[in-house]
């Protein structure tokens, strides 16, 4: 028997079909997931499952520090300092963590707000992905939007304001952060090499 036979054979086999069978479906499931992070931009890749942690009803609310690493002084960023781990802080230092949203008079509806200034490090230079819940309740965090707003925030790679005393290298971004009622509520803030929860307070001025 030739070794051109025994091949011939081996590749008429069913069990060698069907294996390709499966191997053509892996490939092309792999082909269009890669195809639908490109269409995003990339930005399904940051999208990873939420870890908040919950928190019952009526329990003290672990609003996350100011990182005292940063030199929040000379670099001067609207909302005076950072809270969290970083690479990327919201601007709520100087209220120690407090949110306090005003309702909507532009768009009107059931949403509050307030402008928060995101920081990022002149370490990190990827996209910045952000989504929030509420630890204590059922709603979730927006952002920006009309009279209904986002629920994510996206920070590019070269998006960013100029400030005084701004570090190089460095990003900042305003954003309206939005909530329905008050209560502890958390950040998560996705790198590409990172995944962030930074804890915050909101009050709202009814």
């Amino acid at each position: 028997m030739t070794g051109r036979f025994i091949r011939k054979r081996l590749l008429d086999a069913p069990w060698v079909v069907a294996g390709a069978g499966v191997l053509f479906v892996v490939v092309v499931l792999l082909a269009l997931a890669a195809a639908a992070g490109a269409g995003d931009g990339g930005w399904g890749a940051l999208r990873r499952p939420l870890h908040l942690p919950k928190l019952a009803s009526g329990a003290a609310c672990p609003v996350s520090r100011v990182d005292a690493r940063v030199p929040w002084e000379r670099i001067n960023i609207f909302g005076g300092t950072g809270i969290g781990r970083g690479p990327v802080y919201p601007g709520l230092g100087s209220r120690s963590g407090l949110l306090y949203a005003t309702r909507d008079e532009q768009y009107g509806g059931r949403w509050f707000g307030e402008k928060v200034f995101w920081y990022v490090l002149p370490s990190y230079r990827g996209p910045v992905l952000i989504r929030g819940h509420r630890l204590d309740g059922p709603q979730p965090v927006g952002f920006n939007g009309a009279k209904l707003p986002a629920f994510e925030l996206r920070i590019g790679p070269n998006e960013t304001v100029s400030w005084s005393g701004q570090p190089a290298g460095s990003r900042g971004v305003a954003s309206g952060v939005r909530v329905l009622t008050a209560g502890c509520y958390g950040f998560q803030i996705d790198g590409s090499s990172f995944s962030r929860t930074v804890v915050f307070v909101a009050d709202v001025a009814r």
